[in-house]
C-alpha cells in the first residue's frame, strides 16, 4: 500500500516509491528523494509546517504540500 510522505508516522521508515509529476519532481530529485531510497520521518513541525526528513545521513527539510508529491511504502 502506498502513501504520501506527507503522511509517515514519525520515526517510521518508507522506501520511496514515485515522484509525482509536478514542477518540483526534479529538485527533489536533486536532493536525493530517489525511488528505491528509504527515508524516515524525524520531526514535524506543529500545525502543518514543515517536515524534516532523514535521508541516507542527511535530514531534510519539506513543506508539508512539497512532501505529498513523494510516494512510499511503509517498512
Amino acid at each position: 500500500m502506498f502513501i504520501k510522505a506527507d503522511s509517515i508516522p514519525v520515526t517510521r521508515a518508507a522506501i520511496i516509491q514515485e515522484i509525482l509529476d509536478s514542477p518540483l519532481k526534479i529538485n527533489l530529485m536533486e536532493l536525493g528523494f530517489l525511488p528505491g531510497k528509504t527515508i524516515t520521518l524525524h520531526h514535524s513541525a506543529p500545525l502543518g509546517g514543515p517536515m524534516a526528513f532523514k535521508l541516507d545521513e542527511t535530514i531534510l527539510a519539506l513543506r508539508k504540500n512539497e512532501a505529498s508529491l513523494i510516494e512510499v511504502q511503509l517498512l
